[in-house]
């Protein structure tokens, strides 16, 4: 599953008892008006364990053709939800939520023309997902409760302190209670999105990394995900960062690396924000950890900010997070002209 690269608006399909004997599916305008310049008219639909399924894109229509397998091969049912996530590249992923609202125990299931074996599903590799609805009474309390599933599933291993990270990057932590199954967020969250409530959301969906955050995200009324405005940056807060150079080696078609600073360990991931866009770039140690370097996602982050050589990219970020980062770019301050 690609998991690097330009981080587009996740969407929601809401499996209706009609979708489930279609072969076509309507994708979200938005969607289609943003991205149907970067998908082929044909391209897979990933799942976590490998199983994946071609489908075919009509650049004229919103309709994706194809579907009608997937909702065979995994049993899906009425109120199920389909969760969509695209990196900008070729492929989609996918995640199936059950109507409890936890991310599925996935089958074992391979698509009929592959014969690979099922990948094995963990938490700890790609992390695990739980929705929320907003409705008339959500927000009266401070606290929201995950489901049960999604606990058994997680291993009821949460910190005390859990951090939570925003569509933006902003990041605040929060106290989670074993016993209760509950977090307390909505009111820090609130304020930091500048809104009295989150009734404003329709959904709000909680992606736990296995290790000590979760992501937050929000959808409208059409299950599609509102960005939050604003970045990591803080007022007030101290930052920390590190400046890059761009090399010709960087914009090479068959190079997607470049060198930064050594913040991070042998292998690890970053999120970069420029106003309303951001990527997700996968960092990598040198062998015998002599220097860091973009390993995966360069190619989508230099060609969407049109970087050419010469221009000076500083990524700054609050001195408690370190893998979020707002950059600013200066066309190439060493030329005269």
């Amino acid at each position: 599953m690609d998991s690097c690269g330009l981080i587009c608006e996740k969407f929601v399909k809401l499996i209706s008892r009609k979708d489930i004997g279609m072969n076509e599916m309507t994708l979200p305008s938005d969607f289609c008006s943003k991205y149907s310049n970067r998908l082929p008219g044909s391209f897979h639909l990933i799942l976590r364990t490998g199983y994946r399924l071609p489908v075919f894109f009509n650049k004229g229509r919103p309709i994706l053709n194809g579907v009608y397998c997937l909702f065979r091969d995994f049993g899906l049912k009425r109120g199920e939800m389909l969760l969509f996530e695209y990196f900008g590249r070729q492929d989609i992923n996918v995640y199936i939520i059950g109507i409890n609202g936890s991310e599925v125990e996935y089958p074992p299931v391979i698509h009929h023309l592959h014969t690979c074996h099922p990948r094995r599903v963990t938490v700890s590799n790609g992390g695990w997902r739980f929705a929320l609805f907003v409705d008339a009474t959500f927000g009266f309390d401070d606290e929201i409760e995950s489901p049960i599933p999604f606990m058994e599933r997680c291993g009821y291993d949460f910190p005390v302190s859990v951090r939570l990270v925003l569509s933006n990057g902003k990041v605040f932590w929060a106290k989670f209670t074993l016993e209760t199954r509950k977090n307390s967020c909505l009111r820090r969250m609130s304020e930091i999105l500048g809104v009295p409530d989150l009734k404003c959301f329709h959904m709000l969906l909680f992606t736990y990394d296995g290790f000590s955050a979760i992501n937050v995200s929000a959808f409208d009324e059409h299950l599609y995900e509102t960005v939050f405005p604003g970045s990591p940056l803080c007022n007030g807060v101290r930052a920390s960062g590190f400046a890059l150079t761009i090399k010709q080696s960087n914009i090479l078609p068959d190079y997607c690396g470049a060198d930064i600073c050594n913040m991070w360990g042998r292998i690890d991931y970053i999120h970069v924000y420029e106003n309303n866009c951001s990527w997700r770039l996968e960092v990598r140690k040198r062998s015998h950890w002599k220097g860091t370097y973009i390993h995966d996602g360069c190619l989508e982050f230099r060609n969407s900010l049109e970087l050419d050589v010469g221009d000076l990219c500083i990524f700054q970020c609050c001195r408690e997070s370190y893998n979020h980062f707002t950059v600013g770019v200066i066309k190439n301050p060493g030329d005269d002209h």
